[in-house]
């Protein structure tokens, strides 16, 4: 993951493009895509909030009570997701109310007819992002579970990249979707594809990405953008 991690961020600081956002200025090219083995998702550059990340991944998979509230994701200790919270800290998440509908017919669906080309969760609701009722709009949305002969691949598509924060977390949530669903069907876990479109570094973490690239522990931690 560290070399292709690098091979991204040379990439973006060497072709990108800056495009004026909704929350910043961002260096942004328009797509990229890779492939990992699940196994090897780590990555080393740098010190990484994992323990958040698992905390985002059990909260949406909580199905005890609808996830409604950014005090859910706080209480297994993923402190992030009050960035787009109500100051009541109400949340409206596509993440989650997409989720549930469609991953469990999934998995029974892979273990009646595991060569389907019909695997795909889908979490963009139009309706939902146009009427703007999200707290956000889903970032990545698309799960696709592909059966080799060997093994089960996730293809993982997504609309927009934070590739400084965000797609780190990104690949360890990847690799716990295809991991679970693995678990559930008996299937051994194989490749993760990634296909992500408007891949960016936000002005404030272009000199962090450029000191990564040079080999060097970034001399500051930009900010999470909302």
């Amino acid at each position: 993951m560290d070399k292709e991690y690098i091979k991204l961020l040379e990439k973006i600081l060497t072709n990108g493009e800056w495009i004026t956002s909704r929350n910043s200025k961002t260096l942004q090219i328009p797509f990229y895509s890779f492939t990992i083995n699940s196994k090897d998702w780590t990555l080393s550059l740098r010190k990484m909030h994992y323990k958040g990340v698992k905390g985002e991944w059990d909260t949406l998979m909580d199905t005890k009570e609808p996830l409604t509230n950014v005090s859910q994701f706080e209480a297994n200790g993923c402190p992030y997701w009050k960035l787009w919270a109500k100051e009541d800290g109400c949340l409206n998440l596509d993440y989650y109310n997409q989720l549930h509908p469609q991953l469990e017919d999934i998995i029974e669906q892979i273990k009646r007819d595991p060569f389907s080309r019909r695997h795909i969760v889908n979490l963009w609701n139009h309706e939902n992002v146009k009427d703007e009722s999200l707290s956000l709009a889903c970032c990545w949305y698309g799960l696709n579970f592909v059966k080799t002969q060997t093994a089960i691949d996730l293809v993982w598509t997504q609309r927009s990249v934070d590739t400084y924060f965000g797609l780190p977390s990104d690949v360890y949530l990847a690799k716990l979707f295809l991991d679970h669903v693995s678990k559930e069907t008996g299937i051994p876990a194989g490749k993760i594809h990634f296909s992500l479109s408007n891949v960016h570094l936000y002005q404030n973490q272009v000199k962090a990405a450029q000191e990564l690239v040079a080999g060097k522990e970034p001399s500051y931690k930009p900010e999470l953008m909302a």
